[in-house]
């Protein structure tokens, strides 16, 4: 099937509307989005509807894994253009992916509150919403980038990358690591040997150290032009300096 997108001032108005939907977000459907063309047109771009079908969760097994690995085969791999592109996210969100979004960042009773929640992971606000807010979105560029790294299979990445926040934050947000995937793979192959054994490197202060020692010598040497067994002797001493 081809993916469809909302309008862009159809995501506006949706937008706008917030308030006055709060229960359609709790506990309705927004078919008309679905049958009014009015409100969506149709891209070129194929997906497949039954892996997007299959993207679920429940409070106690989010599923993260599997998820961003169904929306990547779901949209199979959609340019980084198209994945900007909040006019996709906003419809999935309302649409094929309503029941998991609100399953996945449920709405809180309190109507302001509410009101803040669902802009934020059903919309895609700010800098940071579609690669880390919307509930659509965030899977699928988590799946992307870890479907880059060498060395460790889309699944390993993604398992010790997922693991924990804060050091997903830190790899993400340190030029150092975000920028090459030659060093973001090397990290993520240690992650991937520490989470099979004791997962000393997920403990939030080690990890931070490690960081904070990789930018020191990325900051006087320049990691990306290594080869990969110095990038891992790099990250080996850095490591035993943490403690």
């Amino acid at each position: 099937m081809k993916i469809n997108f909302l309008k862009a001032n159809k995501v506006q108005e949706l937008f706008s509307k917030v308030p006055e939907h709060l229960e359609f977000y709790r506990t309705g459907k927004f078919e008309f989005l679905m049958d009014d063309t009015s409100y969506n047109f149709e891209s070129n771009q194929d997906f497949d509807e039954n892996k997007l079908a299959e993207i679920s969760c429940t409070k106690d097994n989010l599923k993260e894994v599997e998820n961003c690995i169904l929306i990547y085969q779901a949209l199979g791999n959609i340019s980084h253009y198209l994945a900007r592109d909040e006019r996709l996210w906003v419809f999935l969100t309302h649409t094929l992916l309503l029941e998991y979004t609100r399953t996945r960042w449920p709405i809180p009773d309190d109507n302001e509150k509410a009101i803040k929640h669902i802009k934020t992971h059903f919309f895609c606000v700010g800098a940071r919403g579609i690669e880390r807010d919307n509930a659509a979105s965030r899977l699928w560029w988590l799946a992307s980038l870890c479907s880059r790294a060498d060395g460790i299979s889309f699944e390993e990445a993604l398992t010790c990358f997922l693991h924990q926040s804060d050091v997903r934050a830190n790899m993400v947000e340190r030029p150092t690591t975000s920028q090459n995937i030659r060093v973001f793979s090397a990290i993520l192959k240690k992650l991937n040997e520490s989470y099979k054994s004791n997962k000393a490197l997920f403990e939030r202060e080690r990890f931070r150290s490690i960081m904070k020692e990789l930018n020191l010598v990325g900051g006087v040497r320049l990691l990306a032009a290594l080869p990969d067994v110095s990038i891992s002797q790099v990250l080996d001493d850095c490591i035993a300096r943490s403690g």
